[in-house]
């Protein structure tokens, strides 16, 4: 069970899901090598011993990025345990790269809204009220 947020790139920075016409396509955001390097600068201990599922594990949790094996990529998915903190690397990452990140949960692009944690933190009381306090 994880907070999951799907990474992609647009022909432009879009507000809302709402906003993406339906002759938009996503575009390609590197080799496979390239947003790994990306990643990397900001979550820099992940691990990419496999490199189509890299993992950063660290005080604030774990984020596990399933970037598949395609040669070019169009995005990425990640799946997040952790407490709010890494969602500033998200969000810098995203703005950094030109990407945008998409919760799952809520439908919002995180570098979007003024409380990008907010979906971290109703997944989290979602998890303690099925699973149990960790």
């Amino acid at each position: 069970m994880s907070w999951d947020v799907t990474v992609q790139r647009f022909s432009k920075i879009y507000d809302s899901v709402e906003d993406i016409p339906d002759t938009e396509a996503c575009l390609p955001i590197g080799t496979g090598e390239e947003v790994r390097r990306a990643i990397s600068k900001y979550f820099p201990s992940t691990s990419w011993a496999d490199p189509a599922w890299g993992v950063f594990d660290s005080d604030s949790g774990s984020v596990e990025f399933n970037c598949g094996n395609d040669e070019i990529s169009t995005g990425f998915m990640m799946h997040i345990r952790a407490s709010e903190a890494v969602v500033s690397a998200i969000v810098q990452m995203c703005r950094g790269e030109r990407w945008q990140a998409l919760d799952c949960s809520s439908g919002e692009f995180l570098e979007r809204v003024p409380n990008p944690e907010n979906g971290l933190n109703e997944w989290k009381s979602f998890r303690d009220q099925v699973v149990g306090d960790e």
